[in-house]
């Protein structure tokens, strides 16, 4: 191999190696490894995927009286793209986390809610409404309970 071969090979494999790494470091985020004040808060990673054709354009975001961001959601979630949000709630018993997005431009209101207390972990605020939300679903699977929940959003 001739050197500029090399150092295009080498350019190739660090550039995957990065994304790996990224790739990787994306998909650890885990209620469960988020940072505490004190054992036994309430954590959540939920991990939202935009599925459709269209951008979805963040209009509010809130974790509630008692809670705060580790990783607020994204202004945009474009077509075919996952994020995951996190949020701890320091010297508290319960974790409300939301994230609402319009779907398109002119679309309907995507709600992405889990609440996680003690003996309460839901999603029960979550939906679509608005303008031509009948073309649109959403499903959710909670993989882990109270204090750590970890919950995934699908929307199609």
């Amino acid at each position: 191999m001739n050197t500029t071969t090399r150092r295009i090979a080498a350019g190739a494999a660090v550039i995957a190696a990065t994304a790996g790494i990224g790739f990787a470091v994306a998909g650890a985020a885990n209620a469960g490894t988020l940072p505490v004040t004190r054992p036994g808060e309430p954590t959540v990673a939920m991990t939202i995927t935009n599925h459709t054709d269209k951008p979805e354009y963040l209009i509010g975001a809130t974790t509630g009286q008692s809670g705060q961001w580790v990783n607020a959601p994204q202004r945009v979630l474009y077509p075919g793209a996952s994020e995951t949000i996190t949020a701890v709630a320091p010297f508290s018993n319960y974790l409300t986390a939301n994230a609402q997005y319009k779907i398109g431009h002119v679309g309907p209101t995507a709600n992405y809610e889990i609440e996680n207390m003690k003996g309460n972990v839901n999603t029960s605020m979550s939906g679509i409404w608005g303008p031509h939300a009948q073309n649109y679903w959403m499903s959710h699977t909670i993989s882990s309970r109270y204090p750590n929940v970890n919950v995934g959003f699908d929307q199609w």
